[in-house]
């Protein structure tokens, strides 16, 4: 009976969540077709100066764009655009559905991993492959840590702005290592499928390792790998229990009421110059200096203390199935860049082996989307002498979806996998190139 109570509570607890947290009830998505230069101007002004959400980027003219628009703006907006003559269509009529119909998806997914736990006679909840609240992922890499602490741990880099620890987990199965790489996700608060891509690939890395997959011990026996599941966990957090499409951090900027920088334009290679906005209530907000935030303090104070150990650097994002590279600040590129294309190429086609739908495009941030300044890949090249650097931007494909942020949950564990899968291949050409150049 206490366990029925127990299911019965969760459900009855994601409905609560559900209608305290309605903020989009009646928000569009919408997809604007601009075919002008003069619409780009327009566009890229609303970018810079409002809170308007866009979701996909402005690369130029006859490239969709898909922006979310308030309820109460709506009809505002829509006479600007009518004004404008930019063309526009309504992909998603009211966005608060999709995120209720996500809420009831994450509930009856609970549901059944708990009873699977009880069945099986588990303490705990498997949170491989599913959307995991920020304190669930901080357990599981402490019980991985536990489970093998000659081998894994958890480090606390520093709190986040509400003093929330950002915790990486380190895998060294050699000790004699002296070469490291690091990959993270979630500095987008509202990117779940990002966190959900590293708690997989820490289980399948230990587990692969354990059971002495070729590849995977290779890799390991080679390198120090670092995992930073949760990089914007204060955002993250409020996106579980406020709202659904936060991106940034939660810093008070002390105007009109508006939080947080976007993490991901704060970090101190050629900050905003471009790509990122000083208007402190816009979603590119790259704050009020250069590495002005404590996250992004906690991230390069960590990785300049091992700087010269470094031989990658990958950074999930979500949406757009893009493995995107160096430089976001300039359309010029990076000396070793065909070389980063070559093992991108090879993360890519093992990525289509597994799926043969997903298709990844493969470039520089700039000449791919548009110029960016202040993110995390820029500053690994460049600030850290990363070789190679990059962000890989998750399914959906703008084009095959009209969820975006919000992927279903059904699918987390396929696109999970297929990143995993794609890693290990892009992993092994990596470590080719580095033992190659460092061996002379």
């Amino acid at each position: 009976m206490n366990r029925l109570v127990f299911f019965v509570f969760i459900l009855i607890s994601t409905v609560i969540y559900s209608k305290a947290n309605r903020l989009h009830v009646h928000d569009k998505l919408v997809r604007l077709e601009p075919s002008t230069d003069e619409h780009i101007r327009y566009l890229q002004n609303l970018e810079q100066y409002t809170s308007l959400d866009f979701w996909t980027e402005i690369i130029g003219p006859n490239k969709p764009i898909d922006v979310h628009i308030k309820a109460n703006e709506y009809d505002q907006y829509i006479s600007q655009f009518q004004e404008y003559s930019l063309p526009f269509s309504v992909l998603v009529d009211d966005l608060q559905k999709i995120i209720d119909d996500e809420q009831q998806q994450l509930a009856a997914d609970y549901l059944i991993r708990q009873t699977k736990s009880l069945l099986l006679g588990q303490t705990k909840v498997d949170i491989v492959g599913t959307y995991a609240s920020y304190d669930d992922i901080v357990t599981f890499i402490q019980d991985k840590a536990k489970a093998d602490p000659t081998h894994i741990n958890v480090i606390n880099i520093g709190n986040s702005h509400e003093g929330r620890p950002i915790n990486i987990l380190s895998i060294q199965f050699n000790p004699s290592s002296t070469r490291n790489i690091w990959i993270d996700c979630g500095i987008h608060a509202r990117e779940w499928i990002t966190p959900a891509t590293c708690v997989w690939m820490v289980d399948k890395l230990i587990q692969d390792y354990n059971n002495n997959e070729p590849a995977v011990v290779d890799l390991l026996n080679y390198w120090t790998v670092y995992i930073a599941p949760v990089l914007n966990p204060d955002g993250y957090q409020f996106t579980r229990t406020n709202d659904r499409l936060w991106r940034k951090n939660r810093r008070n900027n002390n105007y009109l009421g508006c939080y947080g920088v976007d993490l991901n334009r704060n970090y101190p290679i050629k900050w905003m110059t471009g790509g990122a906005s000083n208007f402190a209530c816009s979603e590119t907000y790259g704050g009020s200096s250069a590495q002005s935030e404590i996250e992004t303090q906690n991230v390069v104070n960590f990785l300049n203390a091992k700087k010269g150990t470094w031989d990658m650097y990958m950074s999930f994002h979500s949406y757009g199935q893009l493995w995107l590279l160096p430089y976001g600040y300039g359309n010029s590129f990076p000396p070793n860049y065909q070389k980063q294309v070559a093992a991108a190429q090879k993360g890519t086609d093992a990525i289509k082996v597994v799926n043969a739908s997903r298709t990844y495009t493969t470039g520089t941030i700039a000449n791919v989307l548009y110029i960016a300044s202040g993110s995390t890949v820029d500053w690994a090249y460049d600030g850290l002498d990363i070789p190679y650097s990059a962000t890989i931007e998750l399914p959906p494909t703008q084009s095959g979806s009209s969820n975006g942020f919000i992927l279903p949950p059904e699918q987390a564990p396929g696109v999970c996998h297929e990143a995993y899968v794609g890693m290990i291949a892009f992993l092994a050409e990596v470590k080719n190139e580095v033992s190659r150049t460092l061996n002379g």
